[in-house]
């Protein structure tokens, strides 16, 4: 089996000054460049200097607002065949788009996102739309992963617990991958649920979790890289996607107003480790001590809608074994959000 992974990664201060030397080093020298919205605006006159220092020229650019799989066909075909490699800057709409368009037209993609609130950035997936309906779609992981912590810094902090939260969850998503090799023999692919893990213990144990601190934001951005080359090890999104995602994607679902996916898989992962138990003390030192505990009892996602996505979650994917699919496990977890004074505090009366 044939594994692809970045093979150029930078995440530091500054990094974003150097693009242009990044790409002429991987010799690519005409680039298709894409934009999250909004990013151009902030980031454009630092890219323009770096690329044009390095001899790189953009043969087309554009600031994506469409996930639409029709649209980014329509976008391959106008593409010039002389484009050597797609290059990718923003949220996760743009490089979903990058990943998608990459795939397409056999390119590598270069990862630049300017705020981590999930795994995405570097993982073998992309979160498209097919006539309105958001789908997921198997990509390659980009070949060159490029992270400003300077740029990161000034994301809004939302932006950063949600990393957290996509991030300490590996803890609960990969104990319900071993707990359904017990009860229904899926395999597991031990690696990809070491580095998975791994990815997770090193935020829990890093020390000065202080968001003013530009080496933690370089732990979480590695970690959730190193989290998103488990699912292309695995296959499949196992290692890093558990019974917490399936309530976060039920609580997609019903909410009218979706929190950010970390935040609300984040809540979830803590809610999911009370009936793992063996979790639950990981769980709780994660979000105390990151801050995470106290930015959601700020703003908590909606109780209802929360004990209804729980109802909801072993629904959302066919033969997906989780804790949740033990026999009485929802109707406890529904007592639990009510009775455990943390898990409530996250959610509230709408």
């Amino acid at each position: 089996m044939e594994i692809s992974v970045p093979s150029l990664v930078r995440i530091k201060p500054k990094a974003l000054y150097k693009i242009g030397k990044y790409l002429r080093d991987e010799d690519h020298r005409r680039v298709v460049l894409l934009w999250g919205e909004g990013i151009a605006e902030l980031l454009k006159p630092i890219v323009e200097v770096s690329l044009l220092s390095a001899e790189i020229e953009v043969l087309f650019e554009t600031t994506v607002t469409d996930t639409e799989v029709e649209s980014i066909f329509h976008m391959a075909v106008e593409l010039p065949s002389q484009v050597e490699a797609i290059v990718a800057i923003g949220g996760g709409k743009a490089i979903d788009i990058g990943k998608y368009l990459a795939f397409l037209k056999r390119l590598p993609l270069f990862s630049v996102p300017t705020a981590v609130s999930n795994d995405g950035f570097c993982s073998p997936m992309a979160s498209l739309t097919v006539r309105g309906k958001k789908t997921s779609f198997r990509v390659e992981l980009p070949q060159a992963v490029i992270v400003d912590t300077e740029v990161l810094q000034k994301a809004p902090v939302r932006f950063l617990y949600s990393g957290m939260g996509d991030l300490f969850c590996k803890i609960t998503s990969v104990y319900d991958w071993k707990l359904a090799y017990r009860k229904v023999r899926e395999p597991v692919n031990d690696f990809a649920a070491n580095m998975a893990r791994s990815a997770a213990d090193t935020f829990l144990y890093y020390d000065d979790k202080s968001l003013e601190n530009p080496d933690f934001l370089r732990v979480i951005a590695t970690s959730l890289m190193m989290s998103g080359i488990a699912m292309e090890v695995a296959r499949s999104s196992r290692p890093a996607s558990g019974s917490e995602h399936l309530i976060s994607h039920a609580y997609d679902r019903l909410s009218e107003k979706p929190n950010l996916h970390g935040l609300q898989v984040g809540v979830a992962s803590y809610a999911v480790s009370l009936l793992q138990e063996k979790t639950e003390p990981l769980i709780r030192k994660a979000i105390e001590e990151s801050g995470f505990l106290a930015f959601m009892q700020e703003h908590p996602l909606s109780l209802r809608t929360f004990e209804e996505a729980v109802k909801l979650a072993p629904q959302m994917k066919e033969n997906y074994y989780t804790i949740l699919s033990e026999k009485g496990s929802v109707e406890k977890l529904l007592e639990l959000i009510r009775e455990n004074t943390i898990l409530r505090s996250m959610v509230a009366e709408d």
